[in-house]
């Protein structure tokens, strides 16, 4: 705007009408004596008929310069109608004065137009003199903007921060010493003295790597330098040399106080996610934001990942009701300025079963089972006589060898990206094939990213992100302890052969098949194995922002994403003697849904004075979901070939199912952050969800978090005194965070189910509609409060960090499902709150660069979290019942109760085996009652620790749980000229696992002839007693194996070297030649190594199994050569 003084000088009253000094260029420096502004090149300019102060006026505006005069003195000259096309500023207002005497100068970036020879006047003197100037420019680090940097003039207050451009500006009377101070924490201070000079340009110079990085922190970013919360950036190395088949792997390990839990190995399943706990007794999911919207879509590519960050407390409250999980926080790539690039990754590779099982030999299962049958004292079977059944002590087949199989895994990228200085564009196309390492499984993937942004207008903004994905594949059940596949593989009588000599499938030997149990060929499980599970997504989202002022912008969003899915699932008959099927079975089920999300935020981050700091964020969100799904099932299908696999094939139909859901989610958000001297930190949060699924009284629920910060690093008696410490930043927070995912859809209000009654004289038959539950109208959700506490600290010139949290996480209104007095005329139960957990924990990240000038440079990371879990309460009640987690309906190990850990286990303690029948009989409780009445010597001997002379559920002690108690994970990068090496571990500890493969395949009391684990061999006999496998016999009287106790309990923990990458980038001397930018070789691999006591497959069995490991699909080891080309 204008800016008019006046002047009094020889009897005349001037108006000198200044200008704001603008920026020509944001790179270039500009003097005096350099004329920037005449030289500015205009791309098209109408100047009007009229005078000439309204033509001034009008270059003023379009060419974004100042312009100076004497009104009283161009009041009268007239100007004719002029166009002018890419023309310089100079040759404009030659043009305009060229009918007039008026001269012209640029001084401090204005043009002043004068009389000539009146140079001196007053006005131009006074101008000179007070240099009341306007300092501008920008402040950069490696060619981009640093936002939140501090501009002042020395000795003063009159300072300013850079803008999200890292642009700066601001007005000052200068003396002739005045000096510019540019600063910012993590970066060495610049003084540079202004002199002539109105413009600069800074290239700041880092000191403390990492701390000036933004991170993402929920609808904005922030310095990590002046976070006050437990937010965490996840160190992504050599990412794109991995094959990971979801997001999640590529966090594993890497971020204190998350948990990454493998769910097995089957290439078709997803890892889970844990947040500083398990989220209470219904757990908690993980939000996940993906370029600043929360989404709901299909499987990310990792390869489209810029960076990820964590909100792991109170931070997260910015989400509310879907928060209480933490919030993962995704930016995917984006275009950048300068010409097309073209990147091409290219992966190909094998895996292979890292562990096997030993079993029995055919000849061993037989002299096993006469064994055992004879201390039984019952006949043996024929099947295990060798005069009977020679064939059935010849080893023909390792099954094992049978259904695991070198599998290969394919994954290609393809990326372009490009822009101008106003537009920019990134695409990608991915494709990734994973052949599981048991037969007939895999995953495959597609995916198709499309994010552009365009600067319309200086004040406008338009973009938008798009992404396709399609992802399907074939899964096997390896969790059943009846018909899981690998269990059924470990079972498997070995002296049977896949195929009959005619090429089909074999089955047990008729006369005998009653004596190796009820199992079926397990080639044949996956080889029928018919399990797609296709699924489509595409996610658009368009935004604009518009910057009403430099400190004051408003986003729009729009997020819109529907899925497709069609499960379906082809059960074939079993002919084959042993677990013969007679029927088959068509499965299938379609679904989709609709998310629809609108967010709405006006953000306004100012500096005052150089040294406050705000930046507050107002805004509204409206969340709508809509799913709908049908099945359909047909049975008895003549012909089982792949092309009649479809419903009119079949001979017999189920009533189908179908359904919909619907539901709305309101928010009002509201954020404020005040920095003082970039050193005291306070962080407000707020937010207000009102949802659908709950009555309107329960509809809203408000939710917030207060964060603070101290960086005592930056205080002059830490500053000028300890030179070992370069930083200290104490931090801290507190709020509360909702868990609506643990709300049911119907929970208060019960949908009605068919009956048929009885009605009339004569009891006709007729169909209606009655609730089976009651609604709750007062239920609501879950929510917890969160404090955390911590220290970022920084050494050896920041070369060595250290943060160090601990938290403490309360859950509370739980929903419990409870039963219902027989009178209330329901048979099921009603939702309730009730019950609160306690998460507590610590977690360590530790950083240490070496000096990056040299040839050589490394860098390793560790990372540690312990949880120390709690039920404190549930209610009325002390215990949930657990009877559902069992193993063959006979092992039911966990128990959810008060004062312990949710799902721990509950067992009978075990004190190794009676040495003789003697000592069995001698085991009495203080009474004299004989506590084991059936044991002898070699049965195994239980802890009676209520002394009340017997074994049973009351002597059951809580000995761990299958959540780990410590996780942590190190990495470790280097690199010499091309070589880059990336080495990364992780693992937990504070573990147990309940291995009930003991009980199908080290039992033989089982009541099935199941081949056994070669474990066996060490049961004991009066010549082998150091040992913890009990006496063989078929009846186990003493209940050796269906006591529930610890000794199915092992020690979980692990250590895995999870990646190892060797790469090498060629020089680009060579590259130029053939006219590529930049060309890399690489070669990598996964779960080379795990370093654990764990007796089964893998140790990573699984929260979703509560730890209980039935032969589940474990990890595959993985090698992978990748070329990665750019051009």
């Amino acid at each position: 705007m204008k800016i008019s003084k006046v002047f009094h000088a020889t009897g005349l009253r001037f108006k000198l009408l200044l200008g704001c000094l603008l920026l020509a260029s944001v790179t270039s420096l500009a003097k005096p004596s350099v004329a920037q502004v005449l030289k500015k090149m205009i791309k098209k300019f109408e100047a009007p008929k009229g005078s000439l102060s309204n033509a001034l006026k009008k270059l003023e505006k379009s060419a974004d310069i100042n312009i100076a005069y004497d009104e009283t003195v161009i009041k009268n000259i007239k100007v004719d109608k002029a166009s002018f096309e890419d023309q310089m500023v100079e040759v404009i207002l030659k043009d305009l004065l060229s009918h007039s005497k008026l001269s012209y100068q640029e001084k401090f970036n204005t043009v002043l137009i004068f009389e000539p020879g009146k140079e001196n006047t007053p006005s131009l003197k006074m101008l000179e003199q007070e240099k009341e100037a306007t300092i501008s420019g920008t402040v950069t680090f490696n060619g981009n903007p640093l936002i939140g940097a501090t501009v002042v003039i020395k000795g003063t207050s009159n300072g300013v921060g850079t803008d999200a451009n890292g642009h700066f500006k601001l007005s000052a009377k200068l003396q002739d010493d005045a000096v510019l101070v540019v600063s910012m924490i993590g970066f060495k201070t610049i003084e540079k003295m202004i002199g002539d000079e109105r413009t600069f340009s800074f290239q700041m110079e880092e000191v403390a790597i990492g701390l000036n990085q933004l991170v993402v922190v929920g609808y904005g970013s922030q310095r990590k330098a002046l976070i006050s919360g437990a937010i965490a950036d996840v160190p992504l190395d050599k990412l794109n040399s991995r094959s990971l088949n979801n997001v999640q792997d590529a966090i594993q390990g890497k971020v204190p106080g998350v948990l990454i839990e493998n769910q097995g190995g089957d290439p078709t399943s997803a890892s889970k996610v844990f947040i500083r706990g398990m989220g209470g007794i219904n757990g908690e999911s993980v939000l996940y934001v993906v370029d600043g919207m929360i989404y709901k879509g299909g499987p990310i590519n990792p390869n489209d990942i810029e960076s990820i960050s964590v909100l792991k407390d109170a931070s997260a409250a910015i989400y509310g009701a879907q928060a209480s999980g933490g919030v993962i926080l995704i930016t995917t790539k984006k275009g950048k300025m300068g010409s097309m690039s073209i990147n091409l990754d290219a992966k190909n590779g094998w895996q292979t079963v890292a562990k096997t099982l030993n079993t029995l030999t055919a000849k061993q299962f037989a002299d096993v089972e006469n064994a055992a049958y004879d201390a039984a004292g019952i006949p043996r079977s024929p099947a295990f006589d060798a005069s009977v059944y020679p064939e059935g002590q010849l080893t023909l087949t390792d099954w094992q060898d049978e259904i695991f199989r070198t599998a290969k895994i394919q994954d290609y990228n393809v990326e372009v990206k490009g822009g101008s200085e106003k537009s920019h564009y990134y695409m990608s196309f991915g494709y990734r094939k994973q052949e599981g390492i048991l037969l007939n499984t895999y995953n495959e993937r597609y995916g198709f990213r499309l994010n552009t942004d365009m600067q319309m207008k200086p004040w406008l903004k338009v973009g938008e992100n798009l992404s396709f994905t399609f992802q399907d594949g074939n899964g096997a059940n390896t969790t059943s302890p009846y018909s899981g596949v690998i269990y059924t593989a470990l079972g498997y009588p070995r002296n049977i052969t896949p195929y009959t000599e005619d090429g089909a499938f074999s089955g047990m030997p008729e006369d005998y098949a009653a004596s190796y149990g009820d199992l079926a060929n397990p080639v044949a499980i996956l080889k029928r194995l018919d399990n797609k599970n296709p699924y489509f997504n595409i996610s658009v989202n368009p935004y604009a922002e518009i910057r009403f002022t430099k400190d004051l912008k408003f986003l729009s969003s729009l997020a819109v994403t529907k899925g497709m899915r069609n499960n379906k699932v082809f059960t074939p008959k079993v002919p084959e003697i042993g677990k013969i099927n007679n029927s088959n079975n068509l499965y299938q089920m379609m679904s989709n849904h609709t998310d629809i999300l609108s967010e709405q935020t006006l953000t306004y981050n100012h500096m005052f004075n150089g040294i406050h700091h705000l930046t507050a964020t107002a805004g509204y969100s409206f969340q709508k979901n809509e799913s709908e799904y049908m099945s359909a099932e047909a049975q008895n299908f003549n012909d089982e070939s792949e092309i009649y696999r479809y419903f009119v094939n079949g001979a017999d139909y189920l009533k189908p199912n179908s359904g919909k859901d619907k539901f709305a989610l309101e928010s009002y958000i509201g954020r404020l952050n005040y920095e003082y001297k970039s050193k005291y930190l306070l962080g407000l949060l707020g937010r207000i969800d009102g949802t659908s699924k709950v009555p309107r009284k329960n509809r809203y629920q408000k939710y917030y978090a207060i964060t603070g910060g101290w960086i005592a690093s930056e205080e002059s008696f830490l500053k000028d005194n300890v030179e070992w410490l370069n930083f200290l930043k104490v931090r801290g927070s507190y709020g509360l965070i909702g868990n609506l995912a643990s709300l049911p859809g119907n929970a208060y209000n019960a949908t009605l189910s068919t009956y048929n009654i009885y009605i009339g004289q004569d009891g006709k038959q007729q169909s209606g509609y009655a609730e089976n539950t009651i609604s709750n109208p007062d239920l609501t959700w879950a929510r917890s409060k969160q404090l955390d506490f911590g220290l970022d600290l920084g050494f050896m010139n920041n070369r060595l960090s250290l943060v160090v949290d601990y938290f403490d996480k309360t859950i509370e209104d739980m929903i419990l499902a409870v039963d219902l007095p027989s009178t209330s005329g329901v048979s099921n139960q009603m939702y309730q709150n009730v019950g609160k957990v306690k998460d507590k924990g610590w977690e360590i990240g530790l950083t240490y660069r070496s000096e990056q000038d040299k040839d050589f440079t490394w860098e390793v990371t560790g990372s540690m979290s312990t949880l120390d879990n709690r039920l404190i309460s549930l209610g009325d009640r002390t215990s949930i019942s657990t009877s559902g987690i069992n193993i063959r309906s006979s092992l039911t190990p966990v128990r959810i109760e008060t004062g312990h850990p949710l799902y721990s286990y509950w067992v009978v303690e075990s004190a190794g085996l009676f040495q003789s029948d003697k000592e069995a009989q001698d085991y009495k409780s203080s009474d004299g009652t004989v506590i084991q009445p059936n044991a002898k010597a070699g049965d195994r001997k239980f802890v009676d620790r209520n002394d009340d002379g017997q074994i049973n559920d009351e002597d059951k002690y809580f000995a761990g749980t299958p959540f780990p108690k410590v996780n942590y994970g190190l990495s470790f990068n280097a690199g010499y000229k091309g070589f880059d090496l990336n080495i990364f571990a992780q693992g937990v500890a504070g573990v147990k696992l309940f291995n009930a493969l003991k009980y199908t395949n080290i039992n033989p009391s089982i009541g099935t002839n199941y081949n056994m684990l070669t474990g066996i061999l060490d049961a004991w006999t009066p010549e082998n007693t150091n040992t913890d496998i009990p006496r063989l016999n078929t009846k186990d009287p003493n209940g050796n194996y269906g006591t529930v106790s610890d000794w199915y309990l092992e020690d979980g923990g692990y250590f895995r070297i999870k990646n190892v990458t060797l790469g090498y980038t060629f020089p680009r001397t060579f590259l130029s030649k053939a006219g590529l930018n930049n060309l890399r070789v690489y070669a990598t691999g996964s779960n080379l190594f795990t370093f654990t006591k764990y007796d089964g497959f893998d140790p990573e069995i699984g929260m979703d199994q509560v730890g209980i490991d039935k032969g589940r699909y474990p990890l595959a080891r993985t090698v992978l050569v990748g070329l990665n080309v750019n051009f």
